[in-house]
C-alpha cells in the first residue's frame, strides 16, 4: 500500500501530497479535538484529575503517531527519521504551549495551573538529557541489540510517572486556576468508549499523515535530519495541538499543559520503542549527532516553561509571558539551523 500512495503522491511537484497532508490534518483536528473532550469528562468522574488524565492518559494517546511512525522507521532501517522525528515533536510541542500561551494571553496558561507539572518538566528534561548524553558518548553498551541507555530511560520514565502520581492524584491537587463551570457530563464508559474509538481512528489516520510528510520530503529533497525534526516532527504533533487547543477552549488548562509536557517525556520514553525495532544495534550509537542541537532546544523550553510555572509565585504576570516569546524564538533558531545544514 505504501509504494501505491506514494506513486500517487509523488512526481508531480509538492502541492499534490500538500493539499493531501492538509486534509488528514483536518481529519486528526476533528478526531483529537473529541479525545480532549472525553479525556476532560473521564478526568471527573474517575477523579484521577487532568494533570494526571493529561500527562498519561491524552499525553499517550496523542502521542500515538511518534509510536507507529518510529516504529516503521526502526524496522525500515531510517533511525535518523524516527530519531528526528521524536525530538522534533517534543520541539513541536512546547511551540504548542508557548503560542497558545500568547494567544490566550488573558487566561496566562503557565500561572493557572499545578505546580505538580513542575514535576514532569524535570522529568523531560532529565528524559532528553539521558539521550543526548547516550548520543554524544555512542552509547552506553548494549543488551543484546538494544542500548543500555534505552533501559536506564525506561525505568527513569516509570519512576518518575509513579512519583508523579503520588503527589498528583494521591496528594491534594488545586483546580484549574480557569476551571470551566459544571457541564453535563456523557456517563464515564460512554466517554471512555469515545475515547477508544477516537484513538482507534488516530491510529487509522497516522499512517496517511507520515505518507503526505514522507511524499513532500521526496518532491522537495531534504536530508533525514531535516525531514524528520522538522516535516514528520510538525505533522505527528498536529494530534497534540488539537488536544490542546481544545483543552484551553474548554478552560481545562491542567489538561492541556500535563498534555504538552507529559507527551514530551513520552516521545523520550519512545526512543526505547526505536531502539528495540531498530535490529542493527544501539540506537543512540548510530543516529547522526547532528540531533544534539535539537536535544538541547527541547531542554532549554522546558526549562523556560518550568521557570514560567515556578516563578508565578514572585511576580505579576505581563500580558504575555517572556519565558513563552523565548520558547518561540528558540523553535524558529532550531529551524534556521535545520535549514542551513539540511537542504
Amino acid at each position: 500500500m505504501k509504494p501505491a500512495i506514494l506513486g500517487v503522491l509523488t512526481g508531480h511537484g509538492p502541492l499534490l501530497p500538500l493539499l493531501a497532508l492538509a486534509t488528514v490534518a483536518a481529519l486528526i483536528f476533528l478526531v483529537t479535538a473529541r479525545l480532549a473532550r472525553q479525556a476532560d469528562t473521564i478526568a471527573e468522574h474517575t477523579g484521577l484529575g487532568r494533570l494526571w488524565v493529561g500527562t498519561v492518559l491524552l499525553a499517550a494517546t496523542t502521542s500515538l503517531p511518534e509510536v507507529l511512525t518510529n516504529v516503521n522507521a526502526g524496522l525500515l532501517d531510517e533511525p535518523d527519521i524516527g530519531a528526528g522525528d521524536l525530538l522534533g515533536a517534543s520541539l513541536a510541542n512546547m511551540l504548542i504551549l508557548a503560542v497558545l500561551d500568547m494567544a490566550f494571553a488573558r487566561r496566562r496558561i503557565l500561572h493557572h495551573v499545578a505546580i505538580d507539572h513542575a514535576q514532569v518538566g524535570l522529568l523531560g528534561i532529565l528524559l532528553a538529557a539521558t539521550v543526548g548524553t547516550a548520543l554524544v558518548t555512542g552509547g552506553w553498551g548494549r543488551i543484546g541489540h538494544v542500548g543500555f541507555e534505552s533501559v536506564v530511560i525506561l525505568l527513569v520514565y516509570l519512576g518518575g510517572m509513579a512519583l508523579v502520581y503520588r503527589s498528583a492524584v494521591l496528594g491534594p491537587v488545586p483546580l484549574d486556576g480557569a476551571s470551566p463551570g459544571r457541564r453535563d457530563r456523557a456517563p464515564a464508559r460512554v466517554a471512555a468508549a469515545g475515547f477508544a474509538l477516537g484513538a482507534a481512528g488516530l491510529m487509522l489516520l497516522t499512517p496517511l499523515l507520515v505518507l503526505t510528510a514522507e511524499a513532500i520530503s521526496r518532491e522537495a529533497g531534504f536530508t533525514a535530519t531535516f525531514v524528520g525534526t522538522l516535516l514528520v516532527g510538525l505533522t505527528t504533533s498536529l494530534p497534540e495541538l488539537a488536544a490542546t487547543v481544545a483543552a484551553v477552549r474548554m478552560g481545562a488548562l491542567d489538561l492541556a499543559v500535563g498534555n504538552v509536557f507529559g507527551s514530551v517525556a513520552f516521545n523520550m520514553l519512545v526512543f526505547v520503542v526505536l531502539d528495540a525495532a531498530y535490529r542493527p544495534g544501539p540506537l543512540l550509537a548510530a543516529i547522526s549527532r547532528d540531533h544534539l542541537p535539537t536535544v538541547l532546544l527541547v531542554i532549554a523550553c522546558l526549562s523556560l516553561a518550568l521557570m514560567a510555572i515556578v516563578s508565578r509565585a514572585r511576580r505579576s504576570p505581563g500580558p504575555v509571558l517572556i519565558e513563552s516569546v523565548l520558547i518561540a524564538v528558540a523553535y524558529v533558531l532550531g529551524a534556521w539551523l535545520l535549514l542551513r545544514t539540511g537542504s
